[in-house]
């Protein structure tokens, strides 16, 4: 039961991480923080990342870090899935420690990233694009 546990938190770790990032690329990582830094964190849905990030979706031109992190996200996602809520769902410990070290190298990966894409990050998951 607790490695489920573990697998869910590794997805919200990356989740939030995001969460973190947009805010900072997008309202600034001033502290205090202001509000809109908040309504830009509270923005993030799971659901538009997951659709954002899914594979072929990026934005060309975004470097392989951004693209490893979205593809990180999206297998945690279906994870996270998996552990909280079909019952059935069983994890070894060697996964979730594949999982875990996956997850940081993909944070560490994206914490490289520059100011300018870790905005257009940030753009691309917090909004959808709208056909002509």
């Amino acid at each position: 039961m607790e490695l489920r546990c573990v697998v869910s938190l590794i997805y919200y770790a990356l989740f939030h991480w995001l969460a973190n990032c947009a805010s900072d690329a997008l309202a600034g990582a001033t502290k205090p923080r202001e509000r809109s830094w908040t309504r830009v964190y509270r923005g993030l849905q799971h659901r538009q990342v997951h659709a954002q990030c899914r594979r072929g979706r990026l934005p060309g031109g975004l470097p392989s870090p951004i693209h490893r992190f979205a593809t990180v996200i999206v297998a945690m996602q279906a994870r996270r899935h998996s552990a909280d809520y079909d019952p059935d769902a069983r994890f070894a410990k060697s996964d979730v420690a594949a999982f875990l070290e996956m997850a940081n190298r993909a944070i560490r990966d994206l914490e490289g990233a520059t100011p300018a894409e870790k905005r257009a990050l940030a753009i691309h998951v917090l909004f959808r694009e709208r056909s002509v």
